[in-house]
């Protein structure tokens, strides 16, 4: 399976994040992710196959707070399943749109809770936590250490 970043904010990933420590931080927990299962950055767009999931990170009344554990367990369902991408969304400034939303469908809305983060900040968020999902399936030392 392929774990791809899709930075709803920009149309270069590679110029992405004004912060050098919010990218370095990024970039060290996808290098870490890529150890388990590939992992990528690109821009939002339609997704590429039809083996694919998406969860967008979106503060949102229809989005589901999930513990750790909780992000593991679906992270496993999706891996056990014949999905070859896992494409995790994390929106623009100002969030998605409703019609954002209807047109992405995305199989899972995920928040971080009601807390409002900065895209940069939830994309370091987002991957430290499926990175920390992995840990977990793997019984590393990782999760139960912090």
């Amino acid at each position: 399976m392929k774990i791809v970043f899709c930075l709803g904010w920009t149309e270069n990933p590679a110029k992405a994040f004004k912060s050098a420590a919010a990218f370095e931080l990024f970039r060290e927990y996808a290098a870490r992710i890529d150890k388990f299962d590939r992992c990528s950055v690109s821009k939002l767009g339609p997704a590429g196959k039809s083996a694919s999931k998406l969860w967008l990170c979106h503060r949102s009344p229809h989005a589901k707070t999930l513990s750790s554990e909780e992000l593991a367990s679906a992270l496993q369902k999706i891996r056990d399943s014949a999905v070859q991408e896992l494409r995790i969304a994390i929106g623009p400034a100002d969030g998605f749109t409703a019609a954002d939303l209807k047109n992405l469908a995305p199989d899972l809305i995920w928040s971080f809770g009601p807390m409002t983060l900065p895209h940069e900040l939830a994309a370091v968020v987002a991957s430290e936590q499926v990175y920390r999902a992995y840990t977990i399936l793997q019984r590393l030392p990782y999760h139960s250490g912090h």
